[in-house]
């Protein structure tokens, strides 16, 4: 009877308080529910920006929260809804934030791979709109997903790229992103002087930012973030001093955020978390209990395991081992419930130390087995963890070098279109040039055969061909009591009777000496002759002669190059080719092709040109 006074109300009370939170959760739970289905039906009746507006608030509100995984396909089809709006509007400020939300939704719901190659297309275009915020909080995605997968060389090549570039676009928020990651990679690397060099200059740099936009309260996170990391630097050195010295400025800093924005600073939980460390090295366990009882009110469920392990600390220097214990079997215990397996195995190990100090070897070991089998555990599983990161980085860099590769293929493709075209456009150019010019030398060689033409008529009207026959030799012997000029004539005349009678230069073999000995004369008084009279050599005026007819029969006929140049006394195709693009700078077909165009109603005759 006496018990059942004593735990019935006990029982009620307990049953009361179970039916006010699950009121108050259900509770809160609709409400958001409310607001989501509010928000939605905004969506569905408005248009233009307060639709655009709208989303916006939808998507904040449902990335602010844990997404069940049954909802997380729908939440992304009403970003991918918000997205397409955006770009129906040409509203590039509401685009970038459907992006940015898009990134978010996809990291929360682990999708990795996808996120990777959003992320890498979205962000050229936050850097052409100037959304630098966007742009450089997508890189930090981005790159501590690179901290955590690859080597520590390859992330700080990464992270120092992006760092560069933030200080040539002189982008305060993009260097005090970098300059945290720095100093939390070098943390990781256990190189604490690095890591408090860019801690601080990610404190100083993050003040700016609070100094220019004071209402911003991502800085102010910034802020709070540079003070974690530096701590966590000079705690890891020992330099207490520094470090209680250091919480005066970032108690400053969460009063000053409580006073903008209206509500306590999140990271003070850390400052009192620092705090108690500071006081625990010193051995002032009370001071550092006060902090943890400050930290208690303000925290949030899954952080009672860092403050238990401060608890933990703090009881161990009291030699308080049995609560100790309780608190590491609290922590253990929440570390099952989460799935922090390595959390669970440390404080397996912790708890094993504790009890053999309390003389209870037996258990000890057998807690130690425990976490030695979990450790075993743990590393198995991070050796299959790095074997699919290296599979997923595989796949990764595998997807950028085939773009990488598709990109060169177009480039080159369209480079070789571009030097196609322009060698095309050239050699059409210097085709009409070409063209133009042949023209303009084919012109002048049909003015000049045809002033050769009439100067030999004029020259053979004048002329009566002397009775002889061509084996005939022409004898001027009875001419010796002539006058020197009177034998000359003579002789010009006989000449050109030779030659033109019966076309004699059209032979291929014949020589001044064969000439002269026809004509009578030596080879010397010859040579005279012919330069009194036409001004050149024998073999000069011959060609003159043979080329008149080439270029004659190059027009009225069809003939073979090989054929003409037989047929006007050069023997070979080549001697004739030689000589026609010395007199005339042009080739005999091209000046075929030329001639023919000039006259647009070319003779074709197999016959050989005209007898003079």
């Amino acid at each position: 009877m006496k018990l059942t006074h004593v735990f019935l109300p006990k029982g009620l009370l307990c049953l009361f308080i179970c039916f006010i939170s699950t009121t108050v959760v259900y509770g809160q739970n609709n409400d958001f529910q409310h607001k989501k289905d509010s928000l939605l039906k905004v969506i569905a009746s408005t248009q233009g920006e307060e639709k655009l507006k709208a989303y916006e608030a939808w998507a904040r509100l449902q990335l602010n929260t844990q997404i069940p995984e049954e909802e997380i396909d729908l939440t992304l089809q009403y970003i991918n809804e918000f997205i397409h709006e955006t770009r129906k509007q040409q509203n590039k400020k509401y685009e970038s934030m459907a992006y940015q939300a898009e990134l978010v939704c996809l990291s929360n719901s682990l999708k990795y791979e996808e996120r990777y190659q959003k992320a890498n297309e979205y962000l050229p275009f936050f850097k052409k709109n100037g959304d630098y915020r966007y742009y450089y909080d997508t890189h930090e995605m981005l790159l501590r997903n690179y901290m955590n997968s690859v080597s520590y060389k390859y992330s700080i090549g990464k992270i120092r790229q992006i760092y560069e570039e933030a200080k040539q676009e002189n982008c305060l928020f993009g260097i005090v992103k970098m300059t945290l990651l720095i100093a939390h990679l070098y943390e990781q690397e256990h190189r604490y002087e690095d890591s408090e060099k860019y801690a601080q200059e990610t404190i100083k740099n993050a003040l700016k930012l609070i100094k220019e936009e004071p209402n911003q309260i991502a800085n102010y996170y910034l802020l709070s973030d540079g003070y974690y990391s530096l701590s966590l630097s000079l705690l890891n050195q020992n330099k207490l001093n520094e470090l209680l010295s250091l919480m005066s400025d970032w108690k400053k800093n969460t009063i000053n955020f409580e006073k903008v924005f209206g509500f306590p600073d999140p990271s003070l939980v850390n400052y009192y978390r620092f705090c108690a460390d500071i006081y625990i090295k010193k051995g002032k366990y009370d001071e550092a209990e006060l902090y943890c009882d400050s930290m208690e009110p303000i925290i949030r469920p899954l952080e009672s395991l860092f403050l238990w392990g401060i608890k933990v600390d703090i009881c161990k220097g009291r030699k308080e081992y049995d609560k100790a214990i309780d608190y590491i079997n609290k922590i253990i215990d929440m570390s099952i419930n989460i799935g922090e397996i390595n959390s669970t195995a440390n404080q397996l190990a912790k708890k094993a130390y504790l009890l053999r100090e309390m003389g209870h070897a037996e258990e000890a070991f057998s807690v130690y087995e425990k976490a030695y089998q979990l450790n075993d555990s743990i590393r198995l599983a991070e050796s299959n963890t790095k074997l699919d990161e290296v599979r997923t980085q595989y796949e990764v860099d595998k997807y950028i070098a085939e773009k990488e590769r598709q990109r060169i293929i177009i480039f080159s493709l369209i480079g070789g279109c571009i030097l196609l075209a322009i060698l095309l456009g050239g050699w059409i150019h210097y085709s009409r040039k070409v063209t133009q010019k042949n023209r303009i030398l084919a012109q002048q060689i049909k003015e000049l055969t045809a002033q050769q033409e009439e100067q030999i008529k004029e020259m053979l009207a004048k002329t009566s061909f002397l009775s002889h026959s061509p084996d005939e030799t022409l004898s001027i012997e009875s001419d010796k009591d002539k006058c020197d000029e009177s034998r000359m004539d003579k002789l010009c005349i006989g000449i050109r009777d030779f030659l033109f009678k019966d076309k004699i230069y059209r032979d291929s073999t014949i020589t001044s000496e064969s000439v002269a000995k026809k004509l009578g004369t030596n080879k010397n008084t010859f040579a005279e002759v012919m330069n009194f009279c036409f001004n050149m050599s024998f073999s000069d005026y011959v060609n003159v002669l043979r080329l008149k007819d080439a270029v004659l029969y190059l027009e009225q006929t069809n003939l073979s190059i090989e054929e003409i140049s037989y047929r006007v006394g050069f023997g070979t195709e080549r001697t004739f080719y030689n000589q026609f693009s010395k007199k005339y700078g042009m080739t005999p077909n091209n000046y075929r092709i030329s001639a023919k165009k000039i006259d647009s109603h070319p003779e074709h005759s197999e016959g050989p040109p005209a007898q003079n």
